[in-house]
């Protein structure tokens, strides 16, 4: 194989942008100055570089434990010793990690410095990024023009004199730059760049163009992968945004996506980092309660006062445009119900006339509820299943402005149920809202007169985010799809049910 010199970005990038990001962060810019003075919000970003330090290094396997693990350290701190106890490595081992991530911690750190200078992106700060990154790390093992290893002393914050092509697993070798190449290639990169920020392109297709193409560069003989995610991150931050975590569990999804970008294709590189993005400003929006709570009674009501004299009324009704959307979209999600029973209930009829048919298939119908236009007596339905959802997935489930759900009953012995429900995120109403899927099993108990709920579950892998200024085309395009994959899950769940059921 050949190395190919990078290009730049293709100029046609409409279906590289997300629609869902940019208006998700229109409405964070609108509220950020609100939250980012405040204590809670500042152990949020705290927290936040915490993980971005540790997983970084985790990405890299330069060290490996669980996310219990990784967890702890968010929570308390980088701290040698408990690093030894918690992942069981040695008080030595554990001593040098600890270093590599406080490394990576100040850089992390560093890098909220460097956007707030207002600096531009330089050959210079790339190289002090990676000095950072490879302070704890002396030497690497390269390969020779003739095939032999040698370990060598790792040139820290200068560009790469030796090849670093990595043997893959199926025995090819991959071609990163030659180091004859690095500088000229290096300087295209950032002119390329520098092009693209001023134009205005959006940060994840920004983000993912630097990420990608310095990864194919890989102008440092070691630690490239660090530098490419703290060069990612400073796109965001510079965007007023979150710094890039990868986590572990999203390791094989990020390779795949790098790999797809060699091949040509950057947009799963591009979703990868919005939903990154996506999953940090909804978390950063349910701590506001939390920020709230402590203020005192005066300066809440002065607060108050002042916003409701200025803001309150032109603002408030942009942000209820958010309710008609929510009722447009349980309006589609009624209609793809309302199909689905119609198919389902006429399949049974058929079923029902074969003789010797199985007793639980003697009560099968299917039937349609749907709590329309945010009627206030029936926003506690399902309430707790909502509320322990929402913990599990890490956001604020709020009904006190809007609480609606659809829902798909399968009636056999018991009653397998399938709801979208329709509410808001958030301690405070913001315009912002979500659609979540789950199932429950209803078993009848005749002492209560009544059920007792069993086996709730999430049918969505991620809550369905929306908002009032995304445009309603791009959110219903986005829903139809969530939507389907969401009652494919829920339709797998009820499999699992009516087949025990029929063998009993």
């Amino acid at each position: 194989m050949e190395y190919h010199f990078i290009s730049d970005l293709d100029a046609v990038v409409d279906t590289l942008r997300n629609s869902e990001l940019d208006a998700l962060s229109r409405v964070w810019r609108e509220i950020k100055e609100e939250l980012e003075n405040s204590g809670e919000y500042k152990l949020f970003v705290n927290k936040l570089q915490r993980e971005w330090a540790i997983e970084t290094g985790i990405i890299e396997r330069l060290y490996t434990w669980d996310r219990g693990v990784t967890e702890i350290l968010i929570d308390q701190g980088i701290d040698a010793a408990l690093i030894a106890h918690k992942s069981g490595i040695s008080q030595q081992r554990a001593a040098n990690v600890a270093s590599i991530i406080n490394d990576q911690k100040n850089i992390i750190e560093g890098l909220f410095a460097f956007v707030r200078g207002e600096q531009p992106l330089t050959h210079h700060y790339i190289r002090q990024l990676h000095a950072e990154f490879t302070a704890h790390q002396d030497t690497i093992d390269v390969q020779t023009s003739e095939g032999n290893l040698q370990t060598i002393t790792l040139l820290k914050g200068e560009y790469k004199r030796y090849q670093n092509n990595p043997l893959r697993q199926d025995g090819s070798i991959y071609i990163y730059c030659p180091p004859e190449h690095v500088q000229q290639e290096m300087d295209n990169l950032l002119a390329w760049f520098v092009d693209k920020e001023e134009t205005g392109e959006k940060p994840e297709v920004l983000s993912a163009f630097l990420h990608h193409r310095f990864t194919q560069i890989h102008p440092f003989q070691d630690g490239n992968g660090r530098v490419a995610r703290a060069l990612a991150s400073l796109v965001f931050l510079k965007n007023g945004l979150f710094p890039l975590v990868i986590r572990d569990s999203e390791r094989n999804e990020y390779i795949i996506s790098l790999e797809k970008a060699d091949a040509g294709d950057l947009k799963p590189l591009c979703d990868l980092f919005a939903r990154n993005q996506k999953k940090s400003i909804l978390s950063a929006i349910s701590i506001e309660q939390s920020i709230q709570r402590p203020q005192q009674a005066e300066v809440i009501l002065r607060s108050s006062l002042e916003k409701l004299k200025i803001h309150f009324q032109a603002e408030a009704s942009r942000r209820d445009e958010v309710f008609k959307i929510a009722q447009h979209l349980q309006r589609m999600t009624d209609r793809q119900l309302e199909e689905y029973a119609t198919i389902f209930n006429n399949e049974i009829k058929g079923i029902k006339k074969i003789p010797g048919v199985l007793s639980p298939l003697a009560h099968l119908h299917i039937e349609i509820f749907s709590n329309k236009n945010n009627d206030q007596n029936k926003r506690s339905y399902f309430r707790r299943q909502i509320t322990e959802f929402a913990s599990q997935i890490g956001y604020f489930a709020n009904f006190d402005s809007y609480c609606s759900c659809s829902y798909l009953t399968i009636h056999s012995n018991n009653r397998f149920q399938c709801v979208i429900s329709f509410h808001g995120l958030g301690p405070v109403h913001q315009g912002i809202m979500v659609a979540t899927g789950f199932t429950l099993l209803r078993i009848p108990n005749e002492e209560k007169k009544g059920s007792d709920v069993l086996d709730p579950r999430l049918a969505s892998a991620e809550i369905f985010q929306f908002n009032y200024l995304e445009p309603i085309p791009a959110i219903e395009t986005r829903f139809a799809e969530w939507l389907n994959e969401t009652l494919s899950v829920g339709f797998s769940e009820w499999h699992k049910v009516i087949t025990r059921e029929t063998m009993q």
